[in-house]
């Protein structure tokens, strides 16, 4: 049985992480694993892929450190979620906001495996583009989401696709999924990447799935 990680500092209360991460791994067939963060926050990376691990779920109680947390999970090819003290789960809305950039089509299958377990139903926020290529990306998962009965709605945004995510994590839904950052550049650097911005406004949990073409499966 694939293990969901829970990230824990010392007598961290990870209440809120346990609880999302438990509703999880009771419906789709994991176990819960809590991870010492002191022990190994600096190494998660070999940690997961030793374990097999389907995900890391992280409760972020001090906003200081989120930085650190995503330049730890920056090489992880599973997802990686965040959540705050007093959130709890629910998963019948789902924001997936889907952008310009190819890597995009990978939030498909995990919001599909998501939305198939929960009976939720997914809204795809679409950029306001000129070009085609989101478009494209919304039509591939749009396919995905249609051969798994998936329901899902499409609403068009009134940002681009670097603002598409931020604009839907002040959305109604219950749970929002989001792609890192590519490559930190110079911006990013110094006002923090786009990912950090959309989850320090959160009011819900937030899945982060690395840019990367062989991420694991959720589930078969």
């Amino acid at each position: 049985m694939r293990p969901i990680a829970i990230l824990k500092k010392n007598e961290q209360n990870v209440s809120a992480a346990e609880e999302w991460g438990r509703a999880v791994a009771d419906r789709m067939g994991f176990e819960l694993k809590f991870v010492a963060e002191n022990e190994y926050l600096d190494i998660i990376e070999d940690w997961v892929e030793r374990e097999d691990a389907a995900m890391v779920v992280c409760q972020i109680d001090d906003m200081k450190r989120l930085q650190h947390y995503l330049n730890a999970f920056r090489g992880l090819r599973v997802p990686y979620v965040f959540v705050k003290e007093g959130m709890s789960f629910a998963m019948e809305k789902i924001g997936l906001p889907v952008t310009r950039y190819e890597e995009d089509k990978e939030k498909g299958p995990f919001c599909g495996s998501f939305a198939r377990n929960f009976g939720g139903k997914v809204t795809i926020y679409k950029p306001k583009d000129y070009g085609t290529m989101a478009e494209r990306n919304i039509e591939s998962i749009a396919k995905l989401l249609q051969k798994e009965n998936v329901e899902y709605a499409i609403e068009s945004g009134k940002k681009n696709s670097d603002g598409v995510e931020n604009e839907a994590v002040n959305m109604e839904n219950d749970f929002l999924i989001i792609s890192a950052s590519r490559d930190y550049g110079w911006d990013d650097l110094i006002f923090g990447p786009k990912e950090r911005k959309t989850i320090k406004q959160a009011k819900i949990p937030v899945m982060v799935i690395n840019p990367r073409g062989d991420l694991y499966p959720l589930c078969n």
